[in-house]
């Protein structure tokens, strides 16, 4: 399911490669903005997809909605969906802070430098637009604070009520009016009583006076709503435009004041607006906002108008009242704590178009006390904002101290239960943004990779894959940014290895696999990779395990190391669940008989060191190991296919000074036992064909002629090669026994001796003695034999006797009845037949 967004991680990666920094910070085409689009993506083609099986279809994001939590009374299946589209869209807004945050701090120092090789003076005539845009410049904790809270504008946009436009002001108050007059209904008894309802019908227009009717008062709410949603969405110009279409200009008037003022030729910011002809903006800004404070803390008015005003005077009670998201209330304390560093910053200095700090609102305005004009408190707000309104500098506090005060607000969301706030801060999400916004990313990557083994455990296994692959990501962009003070190494590669791990276990390409373990350390990549092609099915063609092993060479690993560590672990894994010995009782098995899959697994993982030319010598030494270790269990068939898996040209290293003598030795005496093995095989097949030689006809006859020849030479071929091996002291190699590996060698190299070197012996009695039916000369040679047992030279006698036996007893009563039945076919001559058979070579 997520195979195209792990191709697209992956693609970004790789596209990246040789992009310098600035490239991989861009907010359109960097590496962060790659990662969101793709999420961003996948985020449409699950609601897609939703549409199509007829599920909740476009639904409206409700603000408290957040992930694992139903959405619009899904259930089931549509919860699932709805689950999987909101991870991929916090996801996807994840990487757009982080593209952001990262872009600021990293682009900043350049700027700051230029700054500060400038001089901090501004200009006598700058306008307030000029003097925030400076104030941003010169405080780096000011300008994230705007970054964060342009993106958590942002992200609340995309929700904002759908509100009709209604032409004429309160429709249903003056239509009601109108029908009172045209009815005559309320006749006044009197003159004077007429004037005072006159008065009554024109005030309740005003738009200060409670609204009698219920359809425009519903108007009203949903107006206001959407009015602060787009405030707080960062769309004020659309704001004013739907007052005006909704026919209440005087509240775009009250909108319009929080437009900072500009005038062209003040300053040196001609440039700053598209448009310099004219001036815009509120030049009474601080006066403004006192007015819009004092009615966001009126309890009287409609709690979303006292949130409109609210948030564009930054006051934060009236807008955390209206909240009911983590990233609302984030927005809110962001929002209230960077108006009130702006307008301190404004206020500090003290420009040409700053009002008297003393001037108040007259007594005729009704307000209960004279609020001053300067006079920039939050009520209600937390310590931390107004420790920020009294800031005596231009408003540019530390970014240490911006961050201690947001640390403080994030554990009053963690703690603050109403709509569940408490429980969305904990989304995965939520707690990565917490950190990227804190700039304690490596921290949180710490305690990420410390709980990874909890996750894998304890966590949905589809959310586990997904938020590894985020942390890997993570890790990743962090270290192609060559930031400062990177991820250290141990937290960055447990990270990336449980990912490879997840990619494994879901059958991912080893394109990706090996992409992924290369970003490991040298010995844990090689690790890592080598574990990926362990776990490559069974039934893969050598085509496919080739091409994964050369992916390795693409991605810079060690092709040698890779291999030789994917054979080490499939050996690791396998070779103790296999017999470490051969039961007396239990017949060595035939040639052809089928191998078991772990078998199949130990024989493969030797081509994993015929690919590459350098490993050539590990393919002796490894071979070597697999056959002592089948052949000391019987397992003659699984030994003859370990040969059959050595490559041509991996035998050209015999003849390598580099490989230890004692190995070259064991890999030749393997191939001689083998042909000398083989040969008894054919053998047989061709003796059990005798039968269809029997008769007396011609065509019989001629038959018996052609299996006769076929026979001496087969017994012939095979006589020579078991007499090559009886007389070549084989396997009596000298093992050094410098450690446990070597002893176990030499142990082995003894055992199967004892096991082979009888084998032989009885195959060639027997071959011998049954061909004397048609070659009547081989029954002196295998009486013959026991001269070439029982010769001091060789000492073959000695491999009969074993810790489970002595098979020399078994072998001379065979040779006793070989005796018996010469009599009856030579008479008394035997003896003399076998004296005068031809001497087996080395038998004295």
């Amino acid at each position: 399911m997520y195979d195209r967004v792990r191709q697209d991680f992956a693609d970004a990666l790789l596209g990246s490669r040789e992009s310098d920094r600035s490239q991989l910070l861009d907010l359109k085409t960097g590496l962060a903005a790659w990662f969101s689009a793709s999420c961003q993506g996948r985020a449409d083609s699950a609601r897609a997809e939703q549409e199509v099986r007829g599920g909740v279809g476009l639904l409206g994001r409700d603000e408290g909605a957040h992930e694992g939590q139903e959405v619009g009374g899904a259930t089931g299946g549509e919860a699932l969906d709805q689950e999987d589209i909101d991870a991929w869209n916090r996801e996807a807004r994840t990487w757009q802070l982080i593209a952001r945050l990262y872009h600021d701090r990293l682009s900043r120092q350049p700027a700051a430098e230029l700054q500060a090789s400038q001089g901090s003076s501004s200009h006598p005539y700058e306008t307030p637009l000029s003097s925030v845009q400076r104030l941003l410049a010169q405080s780096p904790g000011l300008a994230e604070l705007e970054l964060v809270r342009t993106w958590l504008s942002e992200y609340l946009g995309e929700s904002v009520s759908v509100v009709e436009v209604r032409k004429g002001y309160r429709p249903y108050t003056r239509n009601k009016i109108r029908s009172e007059k045209r009815t005559g209904s309320n006749k006044p008894a009197s003159r004077l009583n007429k004037e005072k309802i006159e008065i009554l019908r024109t005030q309740s227009l005003d738009p200060d006076a409670p609204q009698e009717v219920r359809e425009d008062a519903t108007y009203e709410k949903a107006l206001t709503r959407a009015l602060f949603e787009y405030v707080r969405a960062g769309r004020l110009l659309e704001a004013l435009d739907l007052t005006r279409q909704a026919d209440q200009p005087w509240r775009a008037a009250s909108l319009r004041g929080a437009i900072l003022h500009w005038r062209p030729g003040c300053g040196n910011d001609e440039e700053a607006l598209d448009e310099p002809e004219e001036a815009t903006g509120n030049r009474n800004r601080l006066l403004w906002k006192a007015v819009c404070r004092t009615l966001a803390s009126k309890s009287g008015i409609e709690e979303h108008e006292r949130a409109l005003y609210g948030a564009l005077s930054g006051d934060l009670q009236s807008v955390l009242a209206v909240s009911s998201s983590w990233e609302a209330h984030l927005w809110a304390y962001v929002n209230a704590r960077l108006e009130a560093a702006v307008d301190k910053g404004l206020n500090a200095r003290a420009g040409w178009w700053s009002q008297d700090a003393t001037d108040t609102f007259p007594e005729a305005c009704g307000q209960v006390g004279a609020v001053k004009l300067n006079e920039l408190v939050v009520p209600d707000a937390l310590a931390i904002i107004r420790r920020a309104n009294t800031t005596e500098t231009m408003g540019s506090a530390d970014k240490g101290e911006i961050n201690r005060e947001l640390k403080q607000i994030f554990e009053v969301l963690a703690q603050t239960e109403s709509h569940g706030v408490h429980e969305q801060a904990n989304n995965p999400y939520a707690v990565v943004q917490r950190a990227v916004i804190l700039d304690n990313v490596n921290e949180f990557l710490m305690h990420v990779e410390q709980r990874l083994l909890d996750m894998r455990e304890t966590a949905d296994p589809r959310i586990y894959a997904r938020l590894v692959r985020f942390f890997a990501h993570l890790v990743l962009f962090l270290r192609r940014l060559q930031v400062d003070k990177p991820p250290s190494d141990m937290v960055a590669n447990s990270i990336l290895r449980a990912y490879v791990e997840v990619l494994e276990v879901d059958g991912a390409k080893d394109s990706l696999v090996a992409m992924y373990a290369s970003a490991l350390e040298p010995e844990s990549a090689t690790q890592s990779y080598a574990h990926f092609l362990k776990l490559m099915p069974i039934t893969a063609t050598e085509e496919e395990r080739r091409a994964a092993l050369a992916r390795a060479s693409e991605n810079d690993l060690d092709v040698a190391a890779v291999a030789r560590m994917t054979v080490a672990m499939i050996f690791d894994e396998l070779i103790p669940m296999m017999p470490s010995g051969l039961d007396p009782e239990q017949p060595l098995l035939p040639l052809e008989a089928p191998l078991s899959e772990e078998e199949i697994c130990l024989i493969r993982a030797i081509d994993w060191l015929t690919y590459d030319e350098s490993t050539s010598e590990d393919v002796i030494l490894q071979s070597n190991l697999l056959l002592r270790l089948f052949l000391v269990s019987g397992k003659v068939n699984a030994a003859r296919q370990v040969l059959e898996h050595v490559p041509e040209h991996a035998l050209f290293v015999l003849d390598d000074a580099q490989v230890a003598e004692d190995e070259k030795t064991e890999h030749l005496h393997w191939k001689t036992f083998f042909e000398a093995y083989e040969a008894h095989v054919r053998f047989s097949e061709v003796w059990n064909k005798r039968t269809t030689t029997m008769g007396s006809d011609h065509a019989r006859q001629t038959s018996r002629h052609a299996f006769v020849h076929a026979l001496y030479e087969i017994v012939e071929m095979a006589q020579e090669k078991m007499e090559e091996v009886l007389q070549m002291d084989w396997l009596k190699i000298q093992v050094v026994l410098v450690d446990v590996q070597a002893e176990r060698r030499a142990l082995e190299l003894t055992r199967i001796r004892k096991i082979y070197i009888p084998e032989l012996i009885f195959r060639l009695h027997f071959m011998l003695l049954d061909s004397s039916e048609f070659i009547p000369g081989n029954l002196a040679i295998a009486l013959n034999l026991p001269n070439l047992v029982a010769d001091e030279k060789h000492k073959l006698y000695l491999d009969f006797i074993s810790m489970h036996g002595n098979s020399l007893k078994q072998y001379l009563a065979f040779v006793r009845q070989a005796h018996l039945e010469s009599f009856d076919r030579l008479g008394t001559d035997s003896f003399k037949a076998a004296a005068s058979a031809p001497t087996l070579s080395g038998a004295s």
